[in-house]
């Protein structure tokens, strides 16, 4: 996996636009550009009640990344640097989790696609 250094301008959940409970961190890159990291649901229709329900993994998402930049609620993440970690390079270059630097505390990765595989073998 690749990493590319980014400061977070902007992060919060949203539920209003889609009625699809989900994250978005707002990133610049140290080497240029800008990008959305997120757009996951972290909810899911349930047809038994005709309605999008809550999902552990969508707390577990929320939990990890509160927990791997050190903050309270999503507004606290905004200035933090960051390594942004993915596939590809340049304009596609694909997020697929966030870890903070070493000198700011480090600690785990935040990989979205291993929390949800996590909770998918949970499930069975």
């Amino acid at each position: 996996m690749n990493k590319q250094l980014a400061k977070i301008r902007s992060a919060g959940l949203e539920i209003k636009e889609r009625g699809i409970l989900n994250f978005w961190i707002n990133v610049d890159y140290e080497d240029g550009g800008s990008q959305g990291i997120g757009g996951i649901a972290l909810d899911t229709y349930d047809e038994d009640k005709k309605k999008r329900v809550g999902t552990a993994y969508g707390c577990e998402v929320i939990r990890r990344l509160l927990l791997a930049l050190d903050v309270n609620d999503f507004s606290e993440m905004k200035g933090q640097i960051i390594w942004v970690l993915g596939e590809g390079e340049g304009w596609t270059f694909k997020p697929k989790g966030i870890k903070r630097l070493e000198v700011d505390g480090g600690g785990d990765a935040v990989v979205f696609d291993e929390i949800a595989t996590e909770f998918r073998l949970r499930e069975r």
